[in-house]
């Protein structure tokens, strides 16, 4: 009988996960095979909790045949030669284990000689890893769970490579079989049940699913949704605040052993996550035949969109789908079992492996790894193994100021306070000589920017230099604002999140909007100028480091029939904004309508907020209080009258002409572009651009609250002086 081949699975820990589920199928396929033998070696006991597949491996594997190292890694070496161990299967690349678990670089140079006598497999479970600047020791083969990472990740590597995917299985239950696991776990069998699985991270997206329940709570209270998956303690800043907050609708079942009864009970798989290789539990999902809603991500590579409903951060459209898909009584595609030719291609693999020569490696002597980025603040580490030479960094602007100087240690980092662009230039010393010269470049980086305001017209004028950012970089960039569904159509080669969305793998961060200090002077960390002596949109090209020029948005608009009509909006977020002449708003809309216009206000708020009437004659825009419809029907104005609010930019946005009325703030501060400004400069003005809004006071007047001259800026604009500004703007445009 021919000798068995031995084959020892090292795997960087066995804590519940993607990784070991993969590591448990593998054991599972080949432990009958009689012509192996497996050893397992877990390289860190991570917890003694969340060990399922653990449990299982060693339920499987001989109990002689099984190890988890503690902090002499070395054994690891007594271990291979003892056992005379043919194939050494990695469940991860070496260079790519955790931080906190690294391989020592002398294992790894024993491990690696080129006198050894057992082959080398690694399989990478991750889309970071980039093995042309991280790689340092070449396996024999690889064995790939992905085609993402032969084809694109790794396709510069010359070691022989296959790959294995995990198997999908037919494991679809009949009637009866369902309707059993439902009683089993205690599930309504009048309820249609959703179910999620994974490791509850940010990456994962739990977060997003429990929205998505949110919104079906009451509306579709047929349907529940199950959260399965541990809640780890490292991750409990990430968790903890859902938890406070589940809708009824949910029910977290933590981690469990019964998987495949959860998979077989449910009518539907949500998989929310935003952060993939080849996800298992997909598999899992399409093994059972389940309807599936899930990101098409593109290291997937096509591989899932035969089996799933693709989603994206737009919860609504989610939550449809997923009432759509549970109301349709088709069946799920067919499925094909392919756990035997996993098992068989597997063995085969081994098999080729055997055969090879020994893939020959240098003896690695350890430099310095610089690691750099500019996510919020410029990042810098330097991380070094038996090194105490000193570093010294430094930090270069545009012209070639000196910003910041240190000598560090290795394995310590910096972060410096400038959170705005600037094109850094990095320098690290060791010893005198110079081993690190970075000039910051996006070129194909992702680069994410954030527009913190909530507020429409805000986000109206920063919008546009998203674009410009992308095309002067040549970056991919990422977008988070309040008001997503206004550009994405418009913007389709810029990537949207919602607000607190988290988005991984990113080189840079940016953040729009006004910071001050506590005791209100400017961030000057923050905004590199003051933004109150700036136009508005200049905010965002300051701290993007953009030339500024006025620019309208892209936005997707319909083609509207104009009609005499003009539009108004005549509230604001404080009183000063307000046109504060008591008879103004009356006079201009009693002389529109005798020139035969239609007056249509499109202020949302109630006639007398805070106050403040509407003028007679009016006709007040109801729509269906989406910001589409606002458009839609203020296309069709000639032209708008505003103060400085958000229906101001909107106008402005959309191309109307618009009259400004504002004392409030001086002319530069909103847009020129067929603008028409009216504004008094011979009483108090301006208080905006040299005064802090108080946003808590509505009655906020600097200099003269709760005096005869509070808001004498509005006050002393008569609408003698806009309705000359509107004739000036009839005559303009040939109206």
């Amino acid at each position: 009988m021919p000798e068995k081949l031995k084959l020892l699975f090292l795997a960087p820990h066995l804590s519940t996960g993607g990784m070991p589920s993969f590591l448990l199928k593998r054991v599972e396929s080949l432990i009958t095979n009689e012509n192996l033998e497996i050893f397992v070696v877990e390289f860190k006991n991570f917890s003694p909790t969340y060990v399922v597949q653990k449990n299982r491996i060693k339920e499987l594997v001989k109990p002689e045949n099984f190890f988890t190292l503690e902090d002499d890694k070395s054994i690891l070496m007594n271990i291979i030669k003892e056992n005379n161990i043919d194939i050494i299967h990695v469940d991860e690349i070496m260079e790519g284990f955790e931080s906190f678990n690294q391989v020592p670089i002398s294992l790894l140079n024993e491990l690696y000689s080129n006198n050894r006598t057992w082959k080398i497999v690694e399989t990478c479970h991750n889309v970071w890893f980039d093995p042309n600047t991280m790689k340092k020791f070449y396996p024999d083969a690889y064995a790939f769970c992905s085609p993402w990472h032969k084809e694109v990740t790794f396709s510069k590597m010359d070691s022989y490579s296959e790959v294995i995917e995990f198997p999908i299985e037919n494991k679809v239950p009949t009637k009866e079989q369902k309707l059993n696991a439902k009683n089993v776990l205690g599930f309504d069998p009048n309820k249609k049940h959703v179910i999620n699985v994974g490791l509850w991270t940010s990456g994962k997206n739990q977060k997003e699913g429990v929205e998505i329940a949110r919104l079906l709570e009451f509306s579709n209270p047929d349907v529940h949704f199950h959260f399965i998956g541990n809640q780890a303690i490292n991750f409990e800043e990430y968790w903890k605040p859902i938890m406070e907050n589940i809708p009824s609708n949910v029910t977290v079942w933590g981690e469990r052993a019964d998987v495949d009864t959860f998979m077989t009970a449910a009518d539907l798989f949500m998989f929310n996550s935003t952060w993939e290789c080849n996800p298992l539990v997909l598999r899992e999902a399409i093994s059972h035949g389940l309807k599936i809603v899930a990101r098409n991500l593109p290291q997937y590579m096509s591989m899932f969109t035969n089996y799933i409903n693709p989603i994206d951060s737009n919860i609504n459209t989610t939550s449809q789908k997923i009432v759509e898909l549970l109301n349709d009584d088709s069946t799920a595609i067919t499925i094909y079992d392919q756990l035997n030719s996993y098992k068989e291609r597997y063995y085969s693999f081994y098999k080729k492996v055997k055969s090879l020569p020994i893939k020959q490696n240098s003896n690695f002597t350890p430099k310095p790894t610089i690691t750099q980025s500019f996510v919020g603040n410029p990042f810098l580490e330097i991380r070094a193994e038996n090194n105490d030479s000193d570093f010294r960094v430094e930090f270069y602007d545009e012209v070639g100021n000196c910003h910041y100087m240190k000598t560090l240690k290795a394995n310590h980092w910096i972060k410096l306070n400038r959170e705005y662009f600037t094109r850094w230039n990095t320098k690290v010393y060791e010893g005198g000589s110079l081993i690190y010269n970075n000039t910051l470049d996006f070129e194909n980086r992702r680069v994410f920017i954030t527009i913190d305001s909530k507020s429409l017209g805000d986000s109206l004028a920063w919008i546009p230099y998203m674009e410009d950012f992308k095309q002067k970089h040549k970056c991919h960039v990422i977008v988070s604002s309040f008001w997503n569904d206004l550009f994405k159509k418009s913007y389709p080669e810029i990537e949207f999140v919602q607000p607190g969305e988290v988005v991984h793998n990113i080189y840079a961060m940016y953040k729009l909007g006004w910071y001050y200090k506590e005791n209100g002077s400017i961030e000057t960390t923050k905004n590199p100028r003051n933004f109150r002596m700036l136009p508005l949109q200049q905010t965002a090209t300051d701290i993007l480091g953009l030339d500024y020029q006025e620019k309208r948005p892209k936005l997707n608009l319909p083609n509207v029939e104009k009609k005499k009509k003009v539009g108004i909006a005549i509230h604001s977020t404080a009183q000063s904004k307000y046109w504060n002449n008591p008879t103004g708003w009356q006079e201009v809309v009693d002389y529109l309508k005798e020139k035969g216009y239609e007056v249509v206000l499109y202020s949302k708020e109630n006639d007398g907020y805070m106050g403040n009437r509407q003028p007679n004659g009016i006709t007040k825009f109801m729509g269906d209080g989406r910001i589409e419809s606002v458009i839609e029907d203020m296309l069709s104005c000639q032209f708008f009258i505003g103060l400085g609010s958000g229906l101001s930019w909107l106008s402005w946005a959309v191309g109307l002409p618009t009259v400004l009325i504002s004392g409030f703030s001086e002319e530069f501060s909103e847009t020129t572009l067929d603008t028409y400004r009216v504004i008094n400069k011979n009483v108090c003005h301006g208080c905006f651009n040299f005064s802090r809004l108080d946003a808590g006071d509505w009655n906020w007047c600097p200099i003269y609250k709760d005096t005869e001259r509070m808001f004498e800026c509005t006050k002393q604009i008569s609408s003698k002086m806009v309705i000359e500004k509107i004739e000036e703007l009839i005559y303009d445009k040939g109206l």
